[in-house]
């Protein structure tokens, strides 16, 4: 069994949280469990303890863990390759070397492609450098943590610097260029008094509408051959929700899987004979990942995501279809044993010959236990140069706590609710989604993007993640939408 030894300060938080966030990625890519050991050894100082990290492989790997940043707020970042070894590590040293080495490699890549390369970029790699050093030739272990704290800041404002600068200078060329997609923006429609004013949204391109959500008024108007009165290009779906909660209760309440799924289908056949003509693509399922749940098997989440598929070749429609895949870095395979990443489910379907046009990645962002962390940008380009291997053209399903709120009086027992377990503040948030989408209408793969929840009370597993809230009133979020809306239209 392969074990990593880490030496860090006393005041470490390894709290069910953080500790369950920690994991080792090989170089296979697949987040592995591991459990954690914490000792206090009798020859060290007070002010440390050591932690061991043990996992059932003995290859190099590099750890994965929660860090405070002192202005940006909590981040999932990582080491460098590390071997297994019996001699402990200086974790804050060691997570200084792999940030900076993040850096360095992704300015090299980036220069090579002939991206210009601001001398500020330069300053905060020469400066984490100096920290650096200082911190592996310190002798105290007081002062080896301090350099490396403040490495870690200087190559994170490095990164964020750098990723400002890759998004502004890629985001004009793709503009400019009409042979590459243009980028979109989606809302998925609200319920209630919302559902009005999400259709009103000047800032999206298109509606997310689900046919099959018993939202009355949406009905009559498809039922009446009114859908211009949407106003506006539509997507449909997603038809299945595979995470857990996200299966309708009618179907929840049929005992037989194969009653369940025929039930599904015969949904399916409906909406497909209902399609609005202003429909540019069908969702066909949301978060579909690895690992299955009470309600719903992961050999049932394919089985039922096969059928669907072929359900929609043998109609003979023209339509794009978008599967879209829950924890797309595979984090969740960190906290289970078995599991298949997301990217190899793809990778399976598309084999099939199965008429998929478009993958989606469904990151539900600093929710906890059933959404991503927050990652700094550079690991958003890493996922998405994963993901394009596949081939085909990539839709980013997002949502993310925007405000603060005291989330739903009750759980439903179908659904889990999350929580917010960052100390992200909505300025934290909204900085950082002006920095990472820019980046994502940059990378020519990316074809759009789906905010997933209007109003906050559209869907209680994810509190607080509405464009508004319950009331209607708009939240702050908003600021960041018009930013990304503005890089879209190249409004400064």
């Amino acid at each position: 069994m392969g074990e990593f030894r880490f030496r860090v300060p006393s005041e470490w938080n390894l709290d069910t949280y953080h500790g369950n966030a920690i994991h080792v990625i090989g170089l296979d890519g697949i987040p592995w469990p591991c459990r954690i050991a914490v000792a206090q050894p009798d020859d060290s100082e007070e002010s440390e303890k050591i932690i061991t990290i043990s996992r059932n492989r003995d290859e190099s790997g590099k750890l994965y863990l929660i860090y405070p940043m002192d202005h940006r707020g909590e981040m999932l970042i990582c080491t460098g390759t590390l071997p297994v070894r019996e001699a402990p590590y200086e974790l804050l040293t060691e997570l200084a070397r792999g940030t900076l080495n993040r850096l360095r490699n992704q300015i090299s890549i980036w220069e090579e492609g002939g991206l210009h390369i601001e001398n500020g970029v330069h300053a905060f790699v020469q400066l984490a450098t100096r920290l650096l050093s200082k911190s592996i030739l310190a002798t105290e272990c007081k002062m080896r943590d301090d350099a490396a704290r403040q490495s870690i800041e200087s190559s994170m404002d490095g990164i964020f610097d750098l990723s400002h600068s890759f998004g502004a200078q890629i985001s004009k060329f793709r503009r400019e260029h009409e042979q590459m997609s243009n980028f979109w923006m989606a809302n998925a429609i609200g319920s209630g008094d919302q559902f009005e004013p999400s259709l009103a949204s000047k800032d999206f391109d298109l509606l997310e509408i689900n046919l099959n959500a018993n939202n009355a008024e949406l009905e009559e108007k498809i039922s009446g051959g009114r859908e211009e009165l949407l106003g506006k290009r539509v997507i449909v779906g997603p038809w299945l929700d595979a995470s857990i909660g996200g299966m309708d209760s009618r179907l929840i309440n049929v005992d037989d899987f194969g009653a369940r799924k025929e039930q599904l289908l015969i949904g399916c056949r409906k909406q497909l004979s209902q399609i609005p003509r202003t429909t540019s693509l069908i969702h066909v399922v949301s978060r579909l990942n690895g690992i299955g749940h009470r309600h719903l098997s992961y050999p049932q989440q394919l089985s039922v995501t096969v059928e669907m598929l072929r359900l929609i070749e043998e109609s003979q429609t023209d339509l794009p279809t978008l599967i879209s895949f829950d924890f797309p870095w595979a984090e969740r395979l960190s906290g289970a044993v078995g599991g298949i990443h997301p990217l190899q489910i793809a990778d399976s379907l598309m084999r099939q010959g199965l008429p998929i046009s478009f993958l989606g990645l469904d990151i539900n962002l600093d929710y906890w236990p059933n959404g991503s962390m927050i990652r700094d940008p550079l690991q958003w380009i890493d996922l998405v140069d994963v993901w394009a291997q596949l081939g085909l053209p990539l839709v980013i399903c997002l949502r993310m706590p925007t405000g603060t709120g005291a989330g739903p009086a009750e759980e439903d027992p179908y659904r889990r609710v999350n929580r917010t377990s960052s100390n992200l503040t909505d300025e934290n948030r909204i900085t950082f989604l002006k920095t990472v989408m820019p980046m994502m209408i940059a990378r020519p793969s990316i074809h759009g993007m789906v905010w997933q929840q209007w109003s906050d009370g559209d869907d209680n597993r994810f509190p607080n993640s509405g464009l508004v809230d319950e009331k209607g009133a708009p939240k702050a979020i908003q600021s960041a939408i018009r930013h990304i809306r503005n890089a879209i239209d190249g409004n400064t």
